[in-house]
């Protein structure tokens, strides 16, 4: 896959958007061992210089990771199959050897091949529950709605229903079933771009001016 670029100094790197892919995607997907490797490399090839690769020997690694080096070799061996681990889980993708150590190519969390499915998985599954744009799932909405304003409690039309959305999508809300709300055109331009919250006394005013003009 095309990697970002990378800047010099890794001021580039999105270090919020890494952690929280990190957290919900990745971390489930490794042990408490293969995400220690990890975050050292990590933080040796992007955090440190900009770059995804980091040259380093494995009793390196041991070393700064504070684990030592045992003469049985034992920190030696499982520092060899956690980087085994990782390079077939698309982590890392291991080079040449030198002097100077092994050449390691590391993958930020979104381009590593099981993450990447995951998003576009659950990418999916966002648009198949998209109420808003389907005619269908619409009427569903109005349906379970029982044709009348959510907000004002007037009955509405096929020709005058809309619907809007509870959590605004400025503010992240998304077209899913739970999120929309059957509502007048009245209602929905008072409210629209707001949260409920924003829009209450708004909405409130509105409400009551129609009222009073019907009564007239």
């Amino acid at each position: 896959m095309v990697q970002p670029k990378v800047g010099t100094s890794g001021e580039e790197l999105e270090f919020q958007r890494f952690l929280k892919l990190f957290v919900d995607y990745l971390l489930p997907r490794l042990t408490p061992y293969e995400s220690t490797v990890y975050l050292f490399l990590l933080r040796y090839s992007w955090f440190e210089n900009g770059s995804t690769q980091v040259r380093v020997g494995k009793r390196t690694i041991s070393r700064r990771l504070g684990l030592g080096v045992r003469s049985s070799g034992g920190d030696y061996d499982t520092i060899s199959r956690n980087l085994k681990s990782l390079e077939e889980k698309g982590c890392v993708n291991v080079g040449d050897t030198n002097r100077e150590g092994t050449l390691y190519t590391v993958q930020l969390p979104e381009y590593v091949p099981m993450v990447a499915e995951q998003i576009a998985a659950l990418s999916n599954e966002v648009q198949s529950e998209d109420y808003f744009n389907d005619p269908l799932k619409r009427r569903e909405i109005f349906e379970r709605d029982r044709w009348t304003c959510q907000y004002c409690g007037e009955r509405v039309t096929e020709k005058n229903a809309t619907l809007d959305h509870f959590v605004p999508q400025s503010k992240g809300g998304s077209p899913t079933k739970d999120n929309l709300r059957t509502a007048c055109l009245d209602c929905n331009s008072t409210k629209s771009g707001k949260s409920y919250e924003e829009a209450a006394p708004h909405l409130l005013t509105s409400i009551q001016s129609r009222r009073a003009r019907a009564r007239i």
